[in-house]
């Protein structure tokens, strides 16, 4: 009886352990949002980005239809400017300098973060992964993504992906 009982334990908490560690990805996007011909979205990470998601989500995002711009082209701008003073007794004075100004020249961006860890078969996994796409002529949060898994989840960062960009692409429209 002893051994039954610590046999269906172990069976269950083997099952939750393989099962209910392993996540999906929530996309929540606000009704009504379409992308436009002319739409364009920047791909930001929030913090460090060692397994280079940035790159692996502008890629999904340009196989699906959307119009990537490449984070550094959105925010860099270089501003040059002079000014010249004259006093009364006609000596000029030049003064000219250059700042470099963030700027994102993009209609939507997404940010977005994660952790990892190492999984001997599976390479890196996420633990959490978190997105969020803004529209900047509004300034209001459209998308918002949200996966997680425990320490015997086994979903591949590219599989985690892979789902995200189709929850996201499945629900907006895209107007021609």
């Amino acid at each position: 009886m002893k051994v039954r009982i610590v046999s269906i334990l172990a069976m269950t908490l083997f099952t939750l352990l393989m099962f209910g560690c392993a996540g999906t990805i929530n996309v929540l996007v606000k009704p009504d949002t379409s992308f436009t011909p002319k739409s364009t979205i920047t791909v930001v990470s929030s913090g460090y980005d060692p397994l280079g998601v940035q790159g692996k989500i502008e890629h999904l995002l340009l196989s699906r239809g959307f119009e990537v711009v490449s984070e550094a082209v959105a925010s860099d701008k270089v501003r040059y400017q002079d000014k010249i003073k004259s006093d009364a007794l006609g000596q000029s004075e030049a003064e000219a300098y250059l700042e470099r100004v963030q700027e994102v020249r993009s209609t939507y961006i997404l940010r977005f973060r994660y952790s990892y860890r190492a999984d001997i078969p599976h390479g890196n996994v996420f633990r959490n992964f978190t997105a969020s796409v803004v529209n900047l002529n509004t300034g209001k949060v459209v998308v918002s993504a949200d996966f997680s898994q425990g320490d015997f989840g086994s979903k591949s960062v590219s599989s985690v992906l892979e789902e995200f960009v189709n929850k996201l692409t499945g629900s907006v429209t895209f107007e021609r």
